[in-house]
């Protein structure tokens, strides 16, 4: 990316004051505790769960902020520019996942009164050791998670900031580390809030001066474009075939199982609707996100179509000015914003602040569950309050290490869209699959929950790499108008245009396997139904234990009734 357009100092300013208000929020935190410490919960509890008397407000734009990291905001619109609009799709279906978590999942969780979620196995099928492979598998998705999450935007941002990406990864996750650690749950979800406001700022400010700017010429232009390039019509497919790149089906039925993984069995989100005083409220807050979740993405999606419109004519992945579809967002911000001193700062604080969020959110749920689930066990009533609260403060700082030293690891994965939606669909699925399971399926026990979450783990992650390796849609993409009237300046010899393959991209290269063209968006539904239909066979071959089945969603309403049919 070119970097001739230098930034006005106003930018550097907006972004380290952003940077700095997070971190002086953890200092705030942490001087509050310690000087006026909670009379009503322990050090641990105010730590990890805030004493369990959250606001509503800050918990709320926390949980909006949380899952909408800067993988959203460069990765999602790229998309868009590049294969268009199915992707918006996939985001919209949360709301689904929202509702079903409202009314099914969260009852369950709050009334166990557990700082993680994953003790549930302990209390449904007395097992420890499902509690840890599925804390494990939790710990491996945050981890992935968090360092694509550090990795995408100090890659996009290194360069137009002229600022080394090793010197930005650390500052993302050091930075993150410092206020987490030493604010706990209360400082993550206060900065949280600021970083909403943030975040709806920046990209507010971007679709503004876009739709503004003559060469995109108002909404009405940018939906033309956006059908004449064929843009919008990928929403209109139906083909429920999950040998293609993405369909209509494949986004509402996957889609709602990812964002259930994200929102209904995450301790990230359980956390937080925990750290409520009442269920209600949890409840409440949850309908009180579903619009700012729609609006957010909507927006953030938009970003896409904007830029196509601005980059119609004269596309910069086919005149070299990038190379790397991931950073069409930020070019597209530097042309529009850069001119007015400060705007551009703003923008880049908006993709910092998902990042922040997002990694705060991590480290203090990973430090929860590592101590809940390895280390408790063992340590419990041999440690003070205080031991406690300071050992899951080491937790945070060893996460946070973990996680930036990982994201030096992520530049050879490829695309950040690509890489979150296939690791992290491969292993969503079973993750959702295991408390569906627990919950619905009485007859579940140890042995049929803990053979069907690892074997279709296993096929999953299989699947998982024979797409990565054969890259069956590494061809997949929607034309522009690039032409030498369209780019001032160049000639024929500087503009390579893009060629489209000799068969039809959106199911795949035919001469890939059918398992490598397993759409990615599939995965997470692909592996809750497989986990499902291999757990409910081995049902027969045990015998579950009856005094554990109350704990089941499913029995918790019927007991009564099954008790007296005989069923057991």
């Amino acid at each position: 990316m070119s970097t001739a357009k230098e930034l006005h100092w106003a930018d550097y300013a907006v972004v380290i004051f952003s940077l700095l208000l997070s971190v002086s929020t953890g200092v705030y935190h942490a001087l509050k505790s310690h000087f006026f410490p909670s009379t009503t919960s322990s050090k641990k509890d105010d730590y990890l769960m805030g004493g369990r008397q959250m606001p509503s407000l800050p918990v709320a734009l926390s949980l909006l902020t949380t899952f909408l990291s800067g993988i959203l905001m460069l990765g999602v619109p790229a998309e868009i520019y590049l294969r268009g609009t199915q992707i918006w799709l996939n985001f919209i279906v949360g709301v689904i996942s929202s509702i079903i978590t409202c009314h099914v999942f969260l009852p369950v969780f709050y009334k166990m009164n557990s700082t993680c979620l994953h003790e549930y196995f302990v209390k449904r099928y007395d097992s420890l050791l499902i509690r840890r492979i599925f804390s494990v598998m939790f710990c491996f998705f945050t981890l992935s998670y968090m360092s694509i999450v550090i990795y995408a935007p100090s890659v996009a941002l290194s360069e137009v900031l002229e600022v080394n990406k090793s010197l930005l990864i650390v500052i993302f996750g050091i930075s993150t580390t410092l206020y987490t650690c030493i604010g706990g749950l209360k400082a993550v979800v206060w900065a949280d809030s600021i970083q909403a406001v943030m975040m709806y700022a920046g990209v507010g400010s971007l679709l503004i001066k876009g739709l503004m700017h003559e060469r995109v010429g108002g909404i009405s232009n940018v939906m033309n474009v956006a059908v004449d390039s064929g843009r919008m019509s990928e929403l209109l497919r139906f083909n429920p075939d999950i040998a293609q790149y993405n369909s209509f089906w494949i986004n509402i039925f996957s889609g709602t199982i990812t964002w259930l993984a994200s929102f209904g069995v995450n301790q990230l989100a359980i956390q937080r609707y925990s750290s409520l005083p009442s269920l209600k409220q949890a409840q409440t807050i949850i309908y009180y996100t579903l619009i700012p979740f729609i609006i957010l993405c909507s927006l953030v999606s938009s970003v896409g179509l904007v830029a196509l419109t601005y980059y119609y004519n004269c596309d910069p992945m086919e005149t070299a000015e990038i190379h790397d579809k991931d950073h069409i967002v930020i070019l597209f911000a530097r042309d529009i914003l850069q001119p007015t001193p400060g705007l551009f700062g703003l923008y880049v604080s908006c993709i910092m602040a998902a990042t922040l969020s997002t990694l705060s959110s991590g480290m203090n749920s990973m430090s929860a569950a590592v101590y809940e689930d390895f280390i408790k066990q063992k340590w419990d009533g041999r440690l003070s309050d205080s031991q406690v609260t300071l050992l899951s403060k080491v937790l945070v700082i060893g996460t946070g290490l973990l996680s930036t030293g990982l994201a030096f690891a992520a530049e050879p994965l490829g695309g950040i869209l690509r890489v979150c939606i296939s690791v992290m669909g491969a292993v969503s699925g079973p993750m959702v699959a295991i408390f569906v399971m627990a919950l619905f399926f009485p007859r579940s026990g140890k042995f049929s929950t803990l053979v069907s979450f690892i074997v279709s783990n296993i096929a999953m992650i299989i699947i998982c790499g024979f797409n990565y390796f054969e890259d069956p849609y590494r061809d997949l993409f929607l034309p522009t108008n690039t032409s030498t009237s369209g780019c001032a300046g160049l000639t024929n010899s500087t503009i390579t245009l893009r060629v489209a393959p000799h068969y039809d991209a959106h199911f795949g290269d035919p001469e890939t396997s059918y398992l490598a063209r397993i759409s990615a968006y599939s995965y997470a539904g692909l592996g809750f139904v497989l986990m499902i239909a291999i757990a409910i066979p081995l049902t027969f071959f045990e015998k579950a234990d009856k005094k554990k089945r109350y704990l089941s969603f499913w029995a918790r309403k019927l007991v009564r009734l099954i008790l007296q049919t005989g069923f057991y």
